[in-house]
């Protein structure tokens, strides 16, 4: 087996023992070192890796908070819309013009006196069932408030109908 450069350049006499203990000594520090910066490498790796994972955590929380919300706005949807396809009301022509805004436009239906009158005393209310207007009593346009406001098209709450009169004519 052929000698190493180190001993090579001792025999040739380029060099003493003094400086390759030297050599030695530096080459061993220079690795120590560079193993410590490593390890400082690996602990910057890890933490990236751990913020990494904590981000992608919150991500993913965000989105299946949204996922649930949004399946919580379909259930409510298709509530709104059972409650309204089992207590709708036939809507019978009348005389009376009753007047109403959707989509942004005005729009007029006829209707009987007697249910023109309750719509306008808040027994009834006017609701949207497959792009229809139907009639619906009181106590279901509160249960489809609650779960889907924009199927509601007219609702005259009684509590908030004044039904004072001025005193001083």
């Amino acid at each position: 087996m052929g000698l190493s450069i180190q001993e090579q350049l001792l025999n040739a006499g380029l060099v003493d023992k003094k400086q390759v203990k030297k050599a030695d000594h530096d080459k061993r520090v220079k690795g120590k070192k560079k193993r410590k910066a490593g390890a400082s490498f690996e602990d910057r790796d890890r933490l990236r890796l751990q913020q990494q994972q904590v981000e992608r955590a919150q991500q993913d929380s965000k989105l299946n908070a949204e996922r649930n919300q949004q399946a919580q706005q379909k259930a409510d949807q298709a509530a709104a819309q059972q409650l309204i396809s089992a207590n709708r009301l036939p809507v019978e022509e009348g005389d009376v013009s009753y007047h109403y805004v959707f989509d942004g436009q005005i729009k007029k239906i006829l209707l009987e006196n007697d249910a023109a009158d309750r719509l306008c005393r808040g027994v009834l209310g006017l609701a949207v069932f497959n792009a229809e207007v139907v009639l619906i009593p009181a106590e279901t346009v509160a249960k489809v408030l609650l779960r889907n406001k924009d199927l509601i098209l007219v609702y005259n709450d009684p509590a908030q109908i004044e039904d004072e009169y001025p005193t001083d004519w």
